[in-house]
């Protein structure tokens, strides 16, 4: 836990997340961890800093991710169920496809705004 926390305290640092993400307190938290604790044996310490890990990898996220967990996954859905309509049996699978999802979600970023209004508000397939 200790080597994870330190590198992800330097992907922090360099992208700029850690003093915009943390308070005081945690980054202190997180120092003093770092320096002081060769194993952590407290669970009210391992509870909070999970919080704090979990609060930094959220912000960390890249924003391409982000797109592709909203509106990758619910495009490939829409993809999916359309060629499921159209016959194809091994379409149900495209839904839970991760590249999949991650074409479609590059497709939308790609996409001009004048196309995108009514992409995902689109429930009639057919």
């Amino acid at each position: 836990m200790l080597s994870e926390l330190a590198l992800l305290r330097a992907r922090a640092l360099r992208k700029g997340v850690w003093f915009r993400t943390l308070n005081k307190v945690e980054r202190s938290i997180v120092e003093l961890t770092m320096r002081c604790v060769n194993t952590i044996s407290s669970s009210k310490l391992t509870s909070t800093l999970r919080k704090i890990v979990e609060k930094l990898k959220t912000a960390l996220e890249s924003s391409v991710r982000a797109l592709v967990q909203s509106i990758g996954r619910q495009l490939a859905g829409l993809a999916s169920k359309l060629a499921s309509s159209w016959g194809n049996p091994h379409a149900h699978t495209w839904a839970r496809d991760e590249q999949f999802a991650f074409f479609w979600a590059i497709c939308y970023l790609n996409m001009p705004d004048y196309y995108k209004r009514g992409w995902l508000g689109a429930t009639d397939l057919g």
